[in-house]
């Protein structure tokens, strides 16, 4: 997704909320009629590549593609009882996401290729219904289903057949495929449900999850090389044609404005509530600490952008970190937050996949390898944000913000088995898994830009979230293979998203406790060892729930 168009939904976004930001809470809304809108959001899009040979492969096979997106939305509400509204809304999105992963490796003894896909575009139209759930009728909780249309770039890339030139016995030279590269689209259908919050007569805040389903038909597969137990290329297979099917998981927050007249609030469903005492805001103080219990992934990919030598996943990488954070608001609607955490990686598992590497049996490349590892660390963190609320109420805030972020990490793999090859590679005979074999230190330095909303849906009962678009992260990283002396320092630049959506509740009028998750995700666009030119693709993620308590100070 280019800054160009994502610069243009936030000035939408903070355009169609040029409304009085501090007026008194209104009469309850009528919400039937035509409503406009725009939102932002995360997306996660599991894309799983089928074996042309209908063979179960030995790892990798589905490639899971985070992203941030952001797009516009129209519908039209019909109230048809009290409490029932049903509606229709057609919405479009545009994506900033990526993601790669092995397939088609369903044997040692040729060489598979890497799969990665980039969401660009998705939309869906469908039909809602909604219960208005409070006595005031400002929280609309509904369901909806229909269909969606997704855009996406598919690549595979057969791996390291560079290794392969010639046919040893022959000296005939191979004839290598061309790698997939083409855009697809399909429709399909979704499902998904959500609540929308009056904020005053004519602004709703819309949060949401929605769930996508595609089939992207065919794409062809590239030719590969058969190697023998010795190293030597016994064949070309021919390329032959994957099936590809898409599961995309959506969510998002919107603002939506309500063209219906107010004087709808006071027809035969209902009457508006009473005039309340104008509110002024003053200055707010709240500060805390919380707990975060998570997982995460990375992902260390080397070779060249067509073909890779290497690669270094890190999953399940379980997580415990403390955390402080703080929020100050100004009379004037601007405010600034953040918090800063500390923690440690108590387990994991590293694989090291590579392809051609030469085989301890003979002088020749083998066709594929991977080994285990262990995996422990530390993890340090901190966010500031600076922003400015365009609607602020005494039950709710919506605003716009600028920050940065960074993320570090330090991964240590302990040991190392080999999986597969037994009786030969790179780690035969096992290493002991008291022994530190890799060091990984990863830090990641991330502008932030981003909508923060809370909204009060009952007494004492606050909904908080925060979406953010990375549109621009660096990396530094440095792969320490300790025990053959090798570094493999990496600069890399690309994008992310992070999110956070927190329920908490007010046992006091200044003590609050809640519960939420968070969900973090970067990766690199372009990325080099820094002493050389070979290419290096990063991608990192760490997502989990957390409990917290605050403090808060300033006006009710």
């Amino acid at each position: 997704m280019s800054r160009k168009a994502l610069a243009g939904i936030a000035l939408l976004l903070t355009t169609i909320v040029a409304a009085p930001a501090n007026a008194a809470d209104p009469p309850a809304p009528a919400w039937q009629g035509f409503y406009f809108g725009g939102h932002v959001g995360g997306a996660l899009t599991r894309t799983t590549f089928s074996d042309p040979d209908n063979l179960d492969g030995i790892f990798g096979g589905n490639v899971a593609s985070p992203g941030f997106l952001a797009g516009l939305q129209l519908g039209y509400n019909w109230r048809v009882a009290p409490k029932w509204l049903v509606g229709v809304e057609a919405e479009g999105s545009i994506l900033s996401s990526q993601g790669h992963n092995t397939c088609l490796q369903s044997s040692i003894t040729f060489v598979g290729s890497d799969c990665k896909t980039l969401p660009r575009e998705m939309a869906s139209f469908t039909g809602r219904v909604g219960y208005l759930a409070d006595p005031d009728s400002r929280l609309l909780v509904y369901g909806k289903a229909g269909l969606a249309w997704m855009r996406s770039q598919v690549e595979i890339d057969p791996n390291n057949l560079s290794a392969f030139d010639r046919f040893p016995l022959t000296g005939d030279p191979l004839v290598e495929g061309a790698p997939t590269n083409q855009m697809v689209s399909a429709w399909g259908w979704t499902i998904g449900a959500g609540i929308e919050y009056a904020l005053t007569p004519r602004w709703s805040l819309d949060a949401g999850y929605q769930y996508m389903r595609f089939n992207l038909g065919t794409v062809p597969t590239p030719e590969t090389v058969d190697v023998s137990a010795a190293g030597n290329v016994t064949g070309v297979p021919g390329g032959g044609a994957s099936s590809v099917s898409q599961d995309v998981h959506v969510a998002r927050v919107g603002l939506n404005y309500h063209f219906g007249s107010l004087s709808k609030a006071a027809d035969s469903y209902g009457t508006p509530s009473s005039a309340e005492v104008p509110w002024t805001p003053g200055w707010e103080f709240e500060g805390g600490a919380r707990y975060w219990y998570s997982s995460g992934s990375l992902t260390s990919a080397n070779g060249s952008q067509m073909s890779l030598v290497s690669r270094l996943p890190y999953n399940h990488l379980e997580g415990h970190s403390g955390e402080l954070f703080a929020r100050l608001d100004a009379p004037f609607n601007a405010f600034i937050k953040g918090f800063v955490g500390l923690g440690g990686i108590v387990n994991g598992t590293m694989y090291d996949e590579d392809w051609a590497l030469p085989n301890t049996l003979a002088a020749e490349p083998s066709g594929y390898e991977i080994t285990q590892s262990d995996v422990n660390g530390t993890m340090n963190y901190l966010t500031v944000d600076v922003g400015y609320d365009v609607l602020r109420g005494r039950d709710h805030k919506v605003g716009l913000f600028v920050g940065y972020n960074r993320y570090h990490t330090v991964l240590n793999t302990l040991g190392c088995a080999q999986l597969v090859s037994p009786g030969s590679g790179v780690c035969y005979p096992t290493i002991a898994n008291n022994v530190n074999a890799i060091t990984e230190t990863d830090t990641w330095n991330s502008l932030r830009l981003g909508v923060a909303a809370d909204v009060e849906l009952a007494k004492r009962l606050k909904l908080g979230i925060d979406l953010a678009y990375l549109p621009y992260v660096h990396v530094e990283s440095l792969d320490e293979h300790k025990l053959r002396s090798l570094n493999f320092p990496t600069n890399g630049t690309g994008n992310g998203v992070q999110a956070e959506i927190l329920l908490s509740y007010a046992l006091t009028d200044a003590f609050n406790v809640g519960v939420g998750g968070r969900y973090w995700s970067m990766w690199t666009a372009n990325g080099y060892l820094t002493d050389s030119s070979s290419y290096v693709m990063l991608e990192t993620q760490r997502y989990g729930v957390f409990v917290q308590g605050s403090y808060r100070f300033g006006t009710p």
